[in-house]
């Protein structure tokens, strides 16, 4: 009684008088729907006993849309794209009406497919639309099918990659077209990424103008809904500069591309009035295209100190810790922040791999070496979270195992290493040199904080070092090709660190060496024993 009580002196004062140039009125099996929140992107309202509302809206943000309350989902366009928001085309001056449909769903528990970074480009020599239709749905689909109650997609940005636009011919609208070919299986919600602006428009209010086309196929760059008694708050923290006349040059480019990892203040303010609205014992999730805070073993923030501090303090009422999810970074990162403890931060590895570019026939890996897949979510009312990776080739896999002496025996015969080494002497890792022989290598891309990694040679404790050395697969997979013959990214010149890489020193190079995961929990969460010598070849990796 007392949350509804809170709703209803909530509604009494943010409902408008119904004098509005926005209006319209909420229904769900044609009857109307009562108290639901109504927003342009800066206010937001509630509809009346008759499921009408009114905003007097300046129309700056370009949308307006219902946030669906908990137990309904607003009937879908297309069969992909739930029908929560609508464009707003007219004038200031011009009046709209926009009706919302919502349609009744259990969601007492419900899974989420996480996409980020698809990169999707119609690029021949990357083959990205095919692979992404015979790699990537299949899982998907077999994800989809498989889940117990309401699914949903969140695709946290990047969907395309706007330096191609013009040179392949593939917009945002292509690849939303795309997904509705391929039939889709379950909802999504979207936010827009730095690749998804289009870089033909440059000069004043840019963010906005540049941002016309995404907007046009997945709605507004701040929005929530609720699902199953949680709150999803989805927030585009991209500002898009586009420097005129510099940068890369491509087709239909004008711009640098440039951008900052923040919010606008009308984003902010908005979130303010958003959480407000949030019972303080609800779940609140984030998704964001940018994280907030560094991958790595930095101990920074991606978003401006004072946003990530306001945040905080929003979310500080809520009994239970924001989760942040974020792409951006092309893999697994899973953090907090020493000043910001009650943000967890969970940076997602893309889609797409390293942006469909490694080696045509081998398996997709991630910027983190790690074997390419998609995060899937369970929630359920009364129960933790549960999230896992689904690689596409082996499922649920956190983890790869090196015997450092395949490694370097594959390093000292490979010719592709030895210009790597021509080129970068004093910047790239060699692997083939004695210093690494009978050492091993555990890349956990499965990695939250608390865990703790062990290694055994038979009963013998080996010391375990956490390093940030690179993953030899992603060096064979990416980088080397590069230095053979660069197609459009050169290799780098130094090493592209791992964050989640664990070595060891064994006495031996036949020995097996057992390796044990713990959570932060102390319960054992994985456990393998790996036999040596063992094998190194990234075409066909360890399942």
């Amino acid at each position: 009684m007392k949350r509804i009580l809170t709703v209803l002196a909530l509604a009494a004062c943010c409902v408008q008088v119904l004098a509005g140039n926005v209006c319209g009125r909420v229904t769900c099996n044609r009857q109307p729907m009562a108290g639901v929140a109504v927003s342009d992107g800066i206010s937001i309202v509630f509809t009346d006993r008759d499921g009408r509302y009114s905003i007097d809206s300046d129309k700056r943000d370009g949308s307006v849309f219902v946030i669906t309350p908990s137990g309904y989902v607003a009937r879908s366009i297309d069969g992909l794209r739930p029908g929560f928001w609508q464009p707003l085309y007219l004038a200031p001056e011009l009046e709209e009406v926009h009706d919302f449909v919502l349609e009744k769903q259990d969601q007492s528990r419900y899974t989420v497919v996480f996409l980020a970074d698809m990169h999707l480009s119609n690029d021949p020599a990357r083959d990205d639309l095919n692979r992404f239709r015979n790699e990537v749905m299949p899982v998907i689909r077999r994800q989809a099918a498989a889940a117990t109650g309401a699914v949903y997609t969140i695709n946290l940005g990047d969907t395309t990659h706007d330096i191609y636009w013009g040179e392949f011919n593939f917009n945002e609208t292509d690849a939303l077209r795309l997904l509705q070919d391929l039939e889709y299986p379950t909802p999504m919600y979207s936010i827009m990424g730095n690749h998804d602006h289009d870089p033909s428009v440059v000069g004043d209010d840019v963010d906005r103008r540049a941002a016309w086309r995404e907007r046009d196929c997945w709605g507004p760059g701040q929005f929530s809904v609720n699902i199953g008694g949680d709150h999803w708050v989805f927030l585009d923290n991209i500002i898009y500069i586009n420097v005129e006349g510099k940068g890369k040059k491509a087709p239909g480019v004008l711009g640098d591309r440039s951008y900052l990892n923040e919010l606008t203040e009308d984003q902010m303010a908005w979130l303010e009035k958003d959480l407000a609205l949030v019972d303080k014992d609800a779940r609140v999730f984030i998704c964001t295209h940018a994280p907030m805070l560094f991958s790595g073993r930095s101990s920074g923030l991606l978003m401006p100190r004072k946003q990530v501090q306001r945040i905080a303090e929003l979310c500080a009422p809520f009994s239970h810790d924001l989760t942040v999810f974020s792409g951006h970074s092309h893999r697994n990162d899973i953090r907090t922040h020493e000043d910001f403890p009650r943000i967890h931060q969970r940076t997602l590895p893309a889609t797409s791999g390293i942006m469909w570019t490694t080696v045509r026939d081998w398996p997709l890996y991630s910027s983190d070496g790690g074997d390419a897949g998609i995060w899937i979510g369970n929630f359920e009312s009364g129960a933790e979270p549960r999230y896992r990776l689904e690689t596409y080739l082996y499922g649920e896999k956190y983890c790869r195992f090196y015997d450092m002496n395949s490694v370097g025996e594959a390093y000292r015969s490979s010719e592709g290493i030895k210009k790597q080494q021509e080129m970068f002497p004093d910047t790239r890792a060699d692997y083939g040199k004695k210093q690494w022989r009978n050492h091993v290598f555990l890349n956990y891309w499965g990695w939250e904080p608390g865990d703790c990694v062990e290694m055994y040679e038979k009963a013998r404790k080996l010391k375990v070092e956490a390093t940030t050395y690179e993953d030899p697969t992603k060096n064979f997979a990416y980088e080397l090709p590069r230095v053979m013959s660069p197609y459009k990214h050169s290799s780098k010149s130094s090493k592209d660190n791992t964050y989640h890489m664990f070595v060891a020193k064994t006495s031996s190079p036949k020995t097996p060496v057992t390796v044990r995961i713990y959570g932060a929990d102390g319960n054992l969460k994985y456990e393998r024993v790996y036999e040596r010598p063992r094998a190194f070849d990234p075409s066909k990796p360890e399942d």
